[in-house]
């Protein structure tokens, strides 16, 4: 599994590029926090100047590819490893539990394919 493969789900499909504030939303963060790792090349993007009644004013924007650079470089985890724990998980679940999981992995890998 290829690593941005496993955070774009998290990304809206069909958006390109994504201001501080709706970034924040996606990583539970405030938009000043996003401002701030930007500003320190943690959340790559491009930033334009402009001028709004007297006050300067950043304009940030962000791409998809920054964004998910982002969370990949941040995750204490790997794909491999987040599968790995589910599997564990599901090894003490009762015969039941398993149907019951098994049923709708089914049915999600039906509407995948």
């Amino acid at each position: 599994m290829k690593l941005n493969d496993h955070f774009s789900f998290l990304l809206p499909e069909n958006q390109e590029w994504f201001s501080p504030k709706e970034v924040a939303a996606i990583i539970g963060r405030s938009d000043q926090y996003v401002r701030d790792a930007f500003d320190n090349q943690r959340i790559l993007g491009h930033a334009a100047n402009g001028r709004s009644r007297n006050v300067r004013r950043k304009n940030y924007q962000i791409h998809r590819d920054g964004l998910l650079l982002f969370l990949l470089e941040t995750a204490n985890y790997e794909p491999d490893d987040f599968l790995d724990r589910v599997t564990t998980l599901l090894r003490h679940r009762t015969r039941n539990e398993l149907e019951k999981v098994q049923q709708s992995l089914s049915g999600f890998i039906a509407r995948q394919f």
